[in-house]
C-alpha cells in the first residue's frame, strides 16, 4: 500500500510552523543578515515551540519527532528564513552526537539545547580535510584524566553564537579513525575567528582553533575511541535529506512569487505568463521541485522505518541544492533588474542557496556514494 499523504498531526504542525515563520522569521530576516546574528529572544521563541528538541528524549526536555515530521518543520521554516531552519537543522544533527555521551554529559547539555540556552555546532572541516575527513589533522592525546586537543577547524557555521562544538579528532595521527568530543568554547586554549560569508550571514561561520585544550574524559562522545567517523556518517544520511528539503523550500517560495509576478507583469500588451518562454520555465521548475521534494520525504520515510537510505540520501543531496539554485536563478531573471535588486528577497535566497551545495558533502562525494551502492566499492576511483 502506498500513502502519499501527511497525517493530521503533521498538517497541524505544518500550519503552526508556517504561521510562526510568517510572523516571526520572515519580517526580520534582512535585519538579522545585516547584523550578522540571530537575537537570543528569537532563539528562545524557536525553542519554546519545541523545535530545538525534536530528537531529544522527553526525559531531557525534548519532544522526539519522527524524521518525516522533522522534515515538514524544516521545510516550512526554510520558506521564510534560512537562519531559523539552520538552528533547528543543526541542533537535530548535533543531538545525535551528544546522545553518544555519558549520562552526566546528556543531563548537562541536552535540556539546555532543548531550551535554546546552549547551541552546539559541528566542527569537522579543515583546510586539508573537507570531503576527505579521514585526512584531518586535529589530534588528541591522553594525559591522566584529560585529553589534550590541538588543531584547527576552518569552517564552523554560527560560530560566534555557539557555546560548544562536536569536534572530530584523531587519537592516533597515523590512523584514519576519528573520535568525536564535545568541546565547550569557554575552555582555555579555544579561540574563535570570524569568516565573512557571501550568504546566510546571520549564521556566519568562522575558524575554531585548539591549543593544548585540556578536555576532561566526560567530553568523549561514545564508549570508546575511534568510532566517530561512523557516527558522523549515520547522522549525515538523514540530515542530507533535511538540507535538501530546505533548499527546495527556498526555491518553491521564490517560484510562487515569480508566478504571481508573471501574471501581473505586462509586456507587448499581455502578461508575460502568456509567453511560453516564461511559462514553460515555470512549469519545469514546478516539476523539478515536486520530484525532489518527494524523494526527500522517501529518504525520511526509509529512516523512520529503519531501512537503508544512504544511496537515496546521496541522490537528493547532490541534485536538490543544485536544482534549487538553478530555479531561484531563473526566477530572478524573470523578474529582470527588479529581481537583481535588494528590494526583493530573491538575491538573498540565491546567495543562501549556494551553501547547501557545499556543506554535508559535495556533489562529487554524493555521486561516489551512489556508485558504491549501485556498482560496488571496487568501482570507486579512490
Amino acid at each position: 500500500m502506498l500513502d502519499f499523504s501527511f497525517t493530521e498531526e503533521q498538517e497541524m504542525i505544518r500550519n503552526m510552523v508556517r504561521d510562526f515563520g510568517q510572523k516571526e522569521l520572515a519580517p526580520g530576516y534582512a535585519a538579522r543578515v545585516k547584523a550578522g546574528a540571530v537575537p537570543g529572544e528569537l532563539i528562545k521563541k524557536i525553542a519554546d515551540l519545541g523545535l530545538l528538541g525534536l530528537n531529544i528524549p522527553e526525559e531531557y526536555g525534548g519532544q522526539s519527532k519522527d524524521a518525516v515530521t522533522t522534515g515538514v518543520i524544516l521545510e516550512e521554516l526554510a520558506r521564510h528564513a534560512d537562519d531559523g531552519a539552520y538552528l533547528v537543522f543543526n541542533n537535530y544533527a548535533q543531538v545525535n552526537f551528544v546522545m553518544l555521551g555519558s549520562d552526566e554529559l546528556k543531563k548537562e547539555w541536552l535540556p539546555a539545547m532543548a531550551r535554546g540556552e546552549k547551541i552546539v555546532l559541528m566542527a569537522a572541516t579543515e583546510a586539508e580535510a573537507g570531503s576527505d575527513l579521514a585526512n584531518l589533522k586535529t589530534t588528541v592525546r591522553k594525559e591522566g584524566d584529560y585529553y589534550i586537543l590541538n588543531g584547527e577547524k576552518n569552517r564552523v557555521t554560527f560560530l560566534q553564537q555557539g557555546h560548544a562544538a562536536t569536534v572530530l579528532a584523531k587519537t592516533n595521527p597515523a590512523s584514519r579513525r576519528l573520535t568525536p568530543f564535545l568541546v565547550p568554547f569557554d575552555l582555555a586554549g579555544v579561540t574563535l575567528a570570524p569568516i565573512s560569508d557571501m550568504g546566510t550571514e546571520s549564521t556566519a561561520g568562522g575558524i575554531l582553533s585548539f591549543e593544548d585544550v585540556r578536555l576532561p574524559k566526560k567530553y568523549l562522545l561514545g564508549d570508546e575511541e575511534g568510532k566517530g567517523f561512523y557516527a558522523a556518517m549515520r547522522t549525515y544520511d538523514c540530515v542530507r535529506a533535511f538540507g535538501s528539503l530546505e533548499a527546495l523550500a527556498k526555491a518553491e517560495i521564490t517560484l510562487r512569487e515569480t508566478i504571481d509576478y508573471a501574471k501581473q507583469r505586462v509586456q507587448f500588451n499581455k502578461p508575460i505568463a502568456k509567453f511560453q518562454g516564461v511559462s514553460f520555465r515555470l512549469a519545469e521548475a514546478a516539476t523539478y521541485i515536486e520530484l525532489g521534494r518527494w524523494l526527500c520525504y522517501r529518504v525520511l520515510w526509509l529512516k523512520d522505518h529503519d531501512l537503508r537510505h544512504s544511496k537515496e540520501a546521496a541522490m537528493v543531496k547532490w541534485w536538490c541544492p543544485r536544482t534549487a539554485f538553478n530555479i531561484i536563478h531563473e526566477c530572478l531573471l524573470i523578474h529582470g533588474h527588479y529581481g537583481y535588486s535588494r528590494d526583493l528577497p530573491i538575491e538573498q535566497r540565491l546567495r543562501d542557496a549556494v551553501l547547501p551545495e557545499i556543506g554535508d558533502g559535495t556533489a562529487e562525494i554524493m555521486k561516489s556514494i551512489i556508485v558504491r551502492e549501485i556498482l560496488g566499492r571496487e568501482f570507486l576511483d579512490y
